[in-house]
């Protein structure tokens, strides 16, 4: 693996299985739960700065984010400011790897032709950033016609997988730089966790993924209680909008109790 400031060394290895074990001895962790044959970069806290773990390989321009000609071949990514830049899925699967984990898992929250929502959770290694523990860490992300287009119509469950991957292995490392596929597509690499914040469908339906709750459960849980409007509907956008903060006062309500 690449060291900081370093050229990349190549190891060659005996192409008999049973050698490997010995040529790589280097290889494995530490008391500390750091790989061996890695030069890690620390904060001035002592805190692994993991965002300097991504591979150059793995950064690429936000192009939206530069003036209209630039010419995208001779801009340095190192040299760019984090806004600027996109990490693409690859990079993220790379520095998960190399911090740790021992399962990643899913949770299908909502599944429907037009709307996928996904939780990812991720058992990371103990390291001495945890204090030598174990830690489980989840995202939330979703995909929808709104937020993808062309090709990504098709594949919304792949799509909501990727993102939330993505957002599960960067907030838990301290990552500023947005995922590629974190942006929407459509507009102008908005990211699509903060699109249309003011919509009283998007908030609810935000609210909805923070406590686990789909759509369907809250419609049987109104029609359970005799309320006919919610019989007849068939998404959140069918929901009027007065009725949408009542619910979502409903929601925080029960969540804070």
């Amino acid at each position: 693996m690449p060291k900081q400031n370093q050229k990349t060394e190549t190891v060659t290895v005996n192409q008999n299985v049973q050698d490997a074990p010995k040529t790589l001895g280097e290889f494995g962790r530490n008391e500390t739960g750091l790989l061996n044959n890695l030069t890690y970069i620390y904060n001035s806290d002592g805190t692994i700065n993991w965002k300097s773990m991504v591979k150059e390989e793995f950064l690429v321009p936000n192009k939206d984010k530069f003036p209209s000609g630039t010419d995208f071949n001779s801009i340095d990514v190192t040299q760019v400011d984090d806004s600027q830049l996109l990490i693409l899925l690859g990079g993220i699967k790379d520095i998960a790897c190399i911090r740790g984990f021992t399962e990643v898992s899913y949770d299908v929250i909502t599944a429907r032709q037009d709307y996928v929502a996904v939780k990812c959770n991720i058992c990371w290694i103990p390291n001495y950033e945890t204090g030598m523990l174990p830690v489980k860490f989840s995202a939330l992300a979703d995909a929808h016609f709104e937020n993808t287009s062309g090709f990504g119509n098709k594949f919304l469950m792949a799509i909501a997988e990727n993102r939330a991957f993505i957002r599960a292995v960067r907030n838990f490392l301290r990552i500023n730089i947005v995922g590629q596929d974190e942006i929407d597509p459509k507009k102008k690499s908005e990211i699509i966790e903060e699109s249309q914040p003011t919509n009283p469908s998007s908030v609810l339906n935000k609210v909805m993924l923070e406590v686990g709750l789909s759509f369907e459960v809250i419609k049987s849980k109104l029609s359970l209680e005799g309320d006919e409007d919610a019989k007849k509907w068939n998404s959140i956008s069918d929901i009027p909008k007065k009725r949408i903060f009542e619910i979502i006062e409903r929601i925080k309500r029960k969540n804070n109790s």
